[in-house]
């Protein structure tokens, strides 16, 4: 019995891990413009970002409101001394506050004010974690192409080490030269090793801002620029007006200043229209009256809020001159180190990789022909993989500072495929 119930138990878990592995929303394997889709679709972080909107939209369910009629009793009764009247009496009286000066409608604008508010602050939160995404599959494809490299560098040895085998069986090497290459072999599979391991860590990270756990996804792709970018004065254009941070910024300045337009509204009196009816006992009688009440804001005409409000639209002035003289030197800043790291990588391709093939072929045959020793086939070897992993780490440094000019630009916002 409790050998089936183990074997049911490893059923379920076999099962869902089939049933996970065919989510369409969690591939095996992502292109960067599938990833920022399952962040903006699928992702549980997203979401949560998104509901807020709903708690700032139902504001206006509030704003739209009437205020609440009373309904208030009174009574009397004739307790000694000659009746003048009527023995008993029972007042009635409903009372509504009428809102004459247009406060529900201003109310319901800063509402709408309010949800615009909390738009802009959702995508610019999610600007950040597109940016985060981003770099997060850019290292992902980095360190699956190093590892590529270093078992790529890892086969090549290998078939130096047979052949330094079959030259020492033959009498033609020394021992040494068997131990030297053992020696390197075992140290690169540990880098290997290690290499797998950085992957598996990408990945993690990568479906950890996408929000989906026990998920290891592969990166599909290439590493480097893929945009040619616009010059940095047309750039900051698109970023004045698209920039996600920026945005926002002006929609909390546009409800700090629907906030003052309704506490100036709120300072004027709300009238209250009374209605009721008196009825008196023994000597029967109805009478009804109307009656109109206007609070006088001879102290209070609202003051606090008004300074408040003032205060606020003050304070978002000077948010917004900040935010914008930060987005301008960030971009000029992600700009300038775009640039330069893409003039980096292209002296690089153009004076060093090209010229790897002939390096590794003249090693070999300078090994092969007794002309160098094994200490130098094994420096030369170990210098082009050296050199790749350079070009590979100057190729992600390019494309994370281009991630970054995206995000400073706005273009993201324009554009979240690219």
């Amino acid at each position: 019995m409790k050998h089936f119930i183990a074997f049911g138990v490893l059923w379920m878990v076999l099962n869902t891990g089939g049933a996970r592995a065919q989510d369409p929303r969690l591939p095996e394997s992502v292109t960067l413009e599938e990833a920022l889709s399952l962040l903006a679709e699928h992702s549980p972080w997203t979401a949560a970002e998104r509901a807020r909107v709903d708690v700032a939209a139902a504001e206006r369910v509030t704003a739209g409101m009437l205020p609440n009629p009373s309904l208030s009793y009174g009574g009397q009764r004739l307790a000694s001394g000659a009746n003048t009247g009527a023995v008993s009496q029972h007042q009635l009286t409903l009372e509504q506050p009428l809102l004459l000066f247009g406060q529900r409608g201003v109310r319901r604008e800063v509402a709408d004010l309010g949800v615009k508010a909390e738009q802009a602050r959702v995508a610019s939160s999610l600007a950040e974690r597109t940016l985060a995404v981003r770099e997060a599959f850019a290292a992902l494809l980095a360190r699956q192409e190093s590892l590529r490299i270093l078992e790529e560098n890892q086969t090549d040895l290998g078939g130096v080490e047979q052949v330094v085998r079959g030259r020492a069986s033959a009498g033609e090497t020394s021992r040494y030269d068997v131990e030297r290459i053992g020696v390197e072999s075992r140290s690169l599979e540990v880098e290997v090793r290690n290499a797998r391991a950085d992957v598996e860590d990408a990945a993690g990270q990568l479906a950890s801002l996408l929000g989906f756990p026990q998920w290891s996804p592969r990166a599909r792709g290439t590493v480097g620029n893929t945009h040619a970018m616009p010059d940095l004065e047309r750039l900051w254009e698109q970023a004045r007006e698209h920039r996600p941070s920026l945005v926002a910024v002006r929609e909390r300045q546009a409800m700090a200043r629907g906030s003052l337009s309704l506490a100036r509204r709120e300072r004027l009196p709300v009238p209250s229209l009374a209605a009721g009816t008196l009825l008196t006992r023994r000597e029967n009688s109805v009478s009804v009256y109307l009656g109109l009440s206007l609070p006088v804001p001879l102290f209070d005409r609202n003051q606090g809020a008004i300074a408040r409000a003032s205060a606020e639209v003050d304070a978002e002035s000077r948010a917004l001159d900040a935010e914008v003289a930060e987005a301008r030197a960030e971009l000029a800043r992600a700009h300038a180190v775009l640039s330069g790291r893409s003039q980096a990588l292209a002296t690089l391709e153009h004076e060093v990789v090209e010229r790897l093939p002939i390096l590794r072929k003249m090693a070999e045959d300078a090994y092969r022909e007794g002309r160098g020793s094994i200490l130098e086939l094994l420096d030369a070897l170990r210098s082009l993989k050296d050199l790749r992993l350079l070009h590979l780490r100057q190729q992600e440094a390019v494309q994370q500072a281009e991630a970054a000019v995206l995000f400073a630009s706005g273009l993201e916002t324009l554009s979240p495929s690219r």
